[in-house]
Parts: C-alpha cells; sequence; structure tokens
C-alpha cells in the first residue's frame, strides 16, 4: 500500500520545507514538486546541492504543500468523463443537491474525485469548490 501525505525535506539545501509525498515502507517520491524534484536527482550525485532547482521545492508550511498538490491534481482534471447509467448530479444547489440527470462525472488523478455532474455543474469552478485536496490517504496508487 502506498500513503500520501506531507513530510518534510531532511537534507539538502531546503532542509526542513515541506513536500507532499507518496510511497511505503521501500521508498518515497515527491508528488507536489515533481518537476524541480526529477531536475535535482538527475544531476550527477556531486552537482545536486547546487543544482537551481532547489529554489523550487518545498513548501514553508505543511499548508503550503498540500495547495500545491491540490493545485497539481486540479492540472489533470477530467470535465467528460464517462460511466455506465445515468446519476443524479451531486452538486450543491442552493440548500439543496441538484439532483438532475447525467451521465457524465467530473474526475480528478487517482480518482480522488470522481462525481457524476451535470452539463451545467460540470465546471472547474464547482470542483473547485466541492474538493477541498488530497489530504493524507492511503491507496494502491
Amino acid at each position: 500500500m502506498r500513503v500520501h501525505t506531507v513530510q518534510q525535506l531532511l537534507a539538502g539545501p531546503r532542509a526542513g520545507m515541506w513536500v507532499y509525498m507518496g510511497g511505503n515502507d521501500r521508498s518515497w517520491y515527491i508528488e507536489c514538486c515533481a518537476g524541480a524534484a526529477r531536475t535535482v536527482m538527475s544531476a550527477p550525485r556531486s552537482m545536486r546541492t547546487a543544482s537551481p532547482a532547489w529554489q523550487e521545492l518545498g513548501h514553508p508550511t505543511p499548508t503550503d504543500a498540500y495547495a500545491h498538490m491540490r493545485a497539481v491534481l486540479l492540472e489533470g482534471l477530467d470535465l467528460n468523463r464517462g460511466f455506465a447509467g445515468w446519476a443524479g448530479c451531486q452538486a450543491p444547489d442552493g440548500k439543496r443537491i441538484c439532483n438532475e440527470a447525467t451521465h457524465k462525472a467530473a474526475a480528478l488523478p487517482k480518482l480522488l474525485f470522481y462525481t457524476p455532474l451535470c452539463d451545467a455543474h460540470r465546471t472547474r469552478d464547482t470542483v473547485e469548490s466541492m474538493w477541498d485536496g488530497p489530504g493524507d490517504w492511503i491507496g494502491s496508487q
């Protein structure tokens, strides 16, 4: 099983900064600043500490790391995920749930959010208002 949570960097020029990570008892990887982490790790070991990519790696607080991971996952938002059959739209609509019949959903990577939404509510703004972020979770991905 994989665990996804925030952790502090323990070494390197940005030690003490926070990142959103995934991993298990054998290995861990940075998810929120993945591009910068790959750049740092692709440099020869003797040059990693001097990599300018360190400046893009890590966040001052756990809250900032969660927010960055939320933004990364929202980049992968699929607003046209189809599914078999029909379901009621789950978007809040005033003091009730919309419940208009739909055969499409809004989905985020790793299925952290997979919710039937009608055409009117299947927007990024609706998803952002309904989904707080990844938080800590355990799964197979």
